[in-house]
Parts: structure tokens; sequence; C-alpha cells
């Protein structure tokens, strides 16, 4: 009896055959574990002649951490195609069910590996080049045209000034929604956040929605591919950068972010490259947010697995050992402020 991953990739094959109008056989498929919102496999293909394609293929995940759209995810791989910010060369995205099961996305696989994003040694000794590229690439996802994104675009518009209480709303509304208790440290984040809201937008920009360690591909001392796009959407430029920044992706070696370079050297990389002057009470405001919406995820993860629908250990330790770090994140960014203040 044939295994599920051996059915999907015979079906696999058949589709791209029939995508391709050349015969293909499927040579390995591998699963690829870790993603909150979609299936992913490596799959090797083999044509008559022996010759391979190497391909990822993200299919919809019936229970996700993350209510995000197929639709975001290739659009905002598609704008991106031959650019500054390297992403994988897109193949296709299927939305009807009736091929493989589910919708899904095939694109081509890039070279590279993705750290783990707990892991301080992952980009020694490498950490300074891949810092500076790390930072760059980020500013120059901020300085997206968002005029080449059409009006009828899945990617989210809302107006200046607005962002900030539509995201903390959403966010908010997932912990109402998937929480087994009340965290009163969670609580007073949230009813500061509410509070005391940042600075109106410098400007809208496209925002990744998870740009960080671990949502990378790199090879040697280069960035190959960002991978992780099916959170973008419009917002303050400054929301990325606090994400990128949180300590839960350095918390061994706080003022080093993402395990890269010094907090200072990539603020300074990023407002070089964007031109823009960060205010730093904003930027408090965002990195505050941060922990909630990390919280909101690890919330929703452990609903995931205490509602058996998705029983993936990793839903576990995800409400466990994240969900902690964050809270000791707001303390510590609200001992700060009080001495700031």
């Amino acid at each position: 009896m044939q295994t599920f991953q051996e059915g999907l990739a015979d079906k696999f094959a058949v589709y791209f055959t029939g995508l391709r109008k050349q015969s293909f056989g499927c040579k390995s498929i591998q699963r690829i574990f870790g993603g909150a919102s979609r299936e992913t496999y490596r799959i090797i293909l083999e044509d008559d002649d022996g010759g391979e394609v190497n391909l990822i293929l993200r299919m919809i995940q019936e229970s996700s951490l993350i209510d995000t759209k197929q639709e975001v995810e290739y659009e905002a791989y598609s704008l991106f195609q031959d650019t500054n910010v390297p992403v994988p060369e897109l193949i296709k995205m299927e939305q009807s069910s009736k091929y493989l099961g589910k919708p899904f996305i095939i694109m081509s696989e890039i070279e590279g590996q993705a750290a783990s994003p707990f892991d301080k040694e992952s980009y020694k000794p490498y950490q300074e080049e891949i810092g500076a590229q790390f930072w760059t690439i980020l500013a120059n996802i901020t300085n997206f045209d968002i005029s080449k994104i059409n009006s009828d675009s899945h990617i989210s518009m809302i107006q200046e000034g607005q962002n900030w209480k539509q995201q903390l709303d959403y966010w908010v509304k997932v912990i109402r929604e998937d929480s087994i208790g009340v965290e009163p440290i969670l609580e007073m984040a949230i009813r500061y956040l509410y509070k005391n809201n940042p600075k109106d937008s410098y400007q809208l920009v496209l925002v990744h929605g998870d740009f960080r360690s671990g949502n990378f591909l790199f090879k040697d001392n280069i960035i190959t591919g960002i991978l992780d796009w099916e959170m973008a959407h419009l917002g303050d430029p400054l929301e990325d950068l606090a994400w990128a920044l949180s300590s839960i992706w350095c918390w061994e070696e706080k003022n080093r972010p993402a395990y890269l370079l010094e907090r200072n050297s990539a603020l300074d990389i990023w407002e070089d490259a964007t031109g823009l002057t960060i205010d730093q009470d904003s930027l408090f405001w965002w990195e505050l947010f941060s922990c909630v919406k990390g919280l909101a995820i690890w919330i929703s993860a452990g609903h995931e697995f205490q509602s058996g629908r998705n029983i993936d250990p990793i839903n576990l330790f995800s409400a466990w050992m994240p969900g902690d770090i964050h809270s000791q994140a707001i303390l510590d960014l609200m001992e700060a402020r009080v001495s700031y203040l």
C-alpha cells in the first residue's frame, strides 16, 4: 500500500507532466517541517532523459496557526521576482483541490539552508556579512514601490495612520479566540499598546510580516532567498524592523538581533538604506507589539494542540518555551521603558 507521500509524489508528477507537456517521474519527495501555515515538500522530478528538476511544493494546511491566503503569498513572491530581494522563482499557483487534494504553489528550489532562529551559532563565522545583507534586504523590502501593487490585490490595503490599530486588533482577536486562560503580563502589554499608540506611519510600505532569523536561506556568507511571505500586508515600516529585532530571536545575546550584527549597527544599516529616521518611542511600541503578536501565535499553537486539531509536538513546544520567552521580553521592555522615562 502506498504511503501518503508516495501517492502525493505520483499525483504531482502527473500534474507537472501536464503543466510542462513533458513526461516526468518523481525521483524523491521530502517533507520540510516547521511551517505554521503550509505543508512544504522538497521534490526532485526526473524526465525521460535523466534530467532533474528541483522543486518546492507549498500546500494549504488544514490546521493552520495563522489564517493566511495563498494568493497573498504568491503575489508577494511575484512582486520580488528578479529584484534586489532574493526569492524563489515561481512556477504555478493552483487554486483547485482536484489535483493534489488541496490548493498549492510550486516554485523552484534555491540553494541554501535555513537556520533555527534559536541557534546562536548558526551563522558563524559569517554573521557580519550575512547580517549586513539581512538588514539591507529588509530595507529593500521597505523601499519597494507599492504603486506596483494592483488595486485588486489580495495584499491588504489600509489607510495611513490606521495600520497600528488594525494590526493590534487582529492579533488581540486571535488571543481572545484561542486563549484558554488570562495571562496578566500579556494583558498589561495590550492595555499599554491601546493607550499609547505610536506616531502615524512615515509612509505605507509593504510589510513582509515574518521577516526574521530562520525565514531565509543562506549558503556560506550569502543570503540566497527570503521565504514565508504569507503574512505580507501594507503597514508601518517599523513593524518588520521590530519583529526582526525581537529578543526572542537572540535570547542568549540580546544586543545582537538574529544573532547577526549588534543592534546599533543593524539600525544604522536600515536607516541608511531606507533614508528614514527611526522614532525611538514608535520603535518601542512596535517592539512591544511584536511580543503581543508572538504570544498570539504561540497561544494559537497551544489551542491547536489542546483541541486535537494539530497534535504536531512543535505546537506544544511553541505554546510553552517561546510563549514564556515573549512574556519575559514584555517585562524586559517595560522595565527598560520605565528606566528610560
